[in-house]
């Protein structure tokens, strides 16, 4: 691919002074001129501001031919019922297999100081003849340059997921987060990653975006990278991580958290930008 157009229908922030809401959560719409159809990764919590900035802006979600929805958490799935109900396209639903389990978390440092259900407010049921379905823990091709990446191994220690669990065979346990995935995009000078909440990683999500392409070139990475409640040594291992990897465009939005976003501004400078709710940006290989 040589051109891929990223729009932010929703985050937590918006520049706009004018129409464009913001609310918890991130939607990220993919567009290429070398695609007849466009990639939804994530719906934002509500569905209405995905509904209404879209219209201010000008997109029709009529040509959304795929969603992916990168883990359970409401402020990712909450808008996907909404969306459906307004398109009537049956469009083609990409999770894990978890996405649709009874999910909880208990974060005091996120204002989550009792035991909170975080998943999705719809059951798989209520989309069925709405959408169609695919669940999978693995990897799934969506067009030639367009991937999830499954799920993401758990290799450095420092990336550690806390305060999320679940119900696994009538047992309530430690939820590790396994469905949280990512998308790649294959650009003919290397990839983008486009995160929903990073929950494994960022650097976790890099390493598995080149482990499946063999590509070890990242051009961009975008989307959250859930260091908000993250201690300043995970922030510091991360930013020396992130290093290696010589990034074109460094773009963290939503659940990264002011002091991560400043100290990755700091040290990638010039290949740090922000994108908030209504705004794009455009990469294009060289």
């Amino acid at each position: 691919m040589n051109s891929l157009r990223v729009t932010a229908l929703v985050d937590n922030t918006t520049h706009f002074e004018g129409p464009i809401l913001a609310e918890n959560g991130i939607s990220l719409l993919l567009e290429s001129p070398e695609l007849d159809f466009s990639v939804l990764v994530d719906t934002g919590i509500t569905g209405r501001s995905l509904l209404n900035n879209a219209e201010v802006l000008g997109v029709d979600l009529s040509k959304v031919r795929y969603v992916f929805l990168t883990h359970n958490h409401y402020d990712h799935t909450g808008g996907l019922l909404r969306l459906l109900i307004h398109v009537k396209t049956n469009p083609l639903v990409i999770a894990h297999p978890e996405v649709f389990s009874p999910k909880y978390a208990i974060l005091p440092s996120l204002g989550l100081n009792e035991l909170t259900y975080t998943g999705p407010p719809y059951s798989l049921e209520d989309l069925r003849g709405r959408a169609e379905v695919i669940l999978s823990r693995d990897p799934v091709p969506i067009a030639r340059d367009i991937m999830t990446t499954g799920e993401i191994p758990r290799k450095n220690n420092f990336e550690a997921v806390r305060g999320f669990y679940k119900v696994k065979e009538g047992e309530f346990v430690v939820d590790e987060l396994p469905d949280d995935q990512a998308l790649v995009v294959r650009m003919t000078d290397g990839l983008v990653v486009l995160l929903g909440c990073g929950h494994s990683g960022v650097v976790n999500t890099i390493e598995r975006a080149i482990s499946l392409t063999g590509e070890d070139k990242i051009k961009a990475v975008i989307g959250g990278f859930h260091l908000i409640d993250a201690t300043d040594d995970r922030i510091d291992r991360t930013v020396e991580a992130l290093k290696k990897y010589d990034l074109e465009m460094l773009i963290p939005m939503h659940c990264t958290g002011f002091r991560a976003r400043s100290k990755l501004a700091s040290q990638f400078e010039d290949n740090f930008k922000e994108l908030y709710a209504g705004e794009s940006i455009k990469i294009s290989s060289r």
